[in-house]
């Protein structure tokens, strides 16, 4: 089944085997990476504390998000487009709208920013249930306690060091285009011919699902799933679903990171 987008291309639409199939080959590949994997090449990039050092942490989320891109990629050739720019701005939604466009990217950010913080201090009691690994960093383990930027990046020397800015600043960008790319711009409009009009709410369920290698997070990232998949679907800018998840995820370590390299 086939069904036109907004700019007249025509995107083969999923069923329910080939959406189990974009959903479990990534998610194995990340609890592939992360519990077996890293166990094994834990005793080469532990602190003394016994955590993932920071650089680990990155190039082992890097392969994370390669992974996702090549299968973005994938999809996107089988599709049979001339994948030049002209195919992926008009496949992927990247552009902008107007100023009624920002506003409500604005108030809905700023709602579903606020709706994450009830939900974040539920993590705890999820990852209680089922710890995450002794090895996982503060910053990905709400059982820890984060109270520096050295607790989210074990084991690093920030001050001067612009090669771990840049390895950082690098996993972010990847994890957002990668991560809206494949479970947004690629994903939403192949849904209409199994969720019609809903096939945004769908999209923010499975990016919700996308998640289940660190399950303690699920709920937390739900608010953010939806908005991020609104803005990709009935908003149509794929660019205000990458703003939304960098303000996200990255707005307030960043600058943190960027104050520690820059001045200790």
């Amino acid at each position: 089944m086939e069904e036109k987008n907004p700019e007249k291309l025509r995107v083969p639409q999923m069923n329910w085997v080939s959406l189990a199939a974009f959903i479990l080959v990534p998610l194995a590949w990340w609890l592939l990476l992360l519990y077996v994997v890293t166990p094994l090449l834990m005793p080469y990039m532990t602190t003394a504390e016994g955590e993932i050092n920071g650089y680990a942490l990155n190039l082992i989320s890097l392969s994370g998000y390669l992974f996702e891109f090549l299968l973005a990629v994938l999809i996107l050739k089988r599709e049979g487009g001339l994948f030049n720019w002209h195919f992926l701005k008009a496949r992927l939604s990247l552009k902008l709208g107007g100023w009624k466009a920002w506003g409500l990217f604005v108030l809905l950010f700023i709602l579903a920013f606020a709706a994450t913080f009830p939900l974040i201090k539920l993590s705890p009691k999820i990852a209680s249930l089922l710890p995450p690994p002794v090895w996982f960093p503060a910053s990905q383990n709400p059982l820890k306690e984060v109270n520096s930027i050295s607790d989210a990046y074990p084991g690093v020397v920030f001050e001067h060091n612009y090669v771990f800015l840049l390895l950082v600043s690098f996993t972010a960008l990847m994890n957002i285009f990668v991560e809206d790319i494949y479970y947004r711009g690629v994903l939403i409009p192949k849904l209409n011919g199994l969720f019609g009009r809903l096939s945004w709410v769908a999209g923010g369920l499975i990016f919700m699902l996308k998640h289940l290698y660190v399950w303690w997070r699920c709920l937390e990232v739900l608010p953010l799933a939806f908005t991020g998949a609104f803005f990709a679907g009935p908003l149509g800018s794929l660019w205000f679903t990458m703003l939304a998840h960098f303000l996200g995820n990255y707005g307030m370590s960043l600058p943190l990171l960027i104050k520690s390299v820059l001045f200790g």
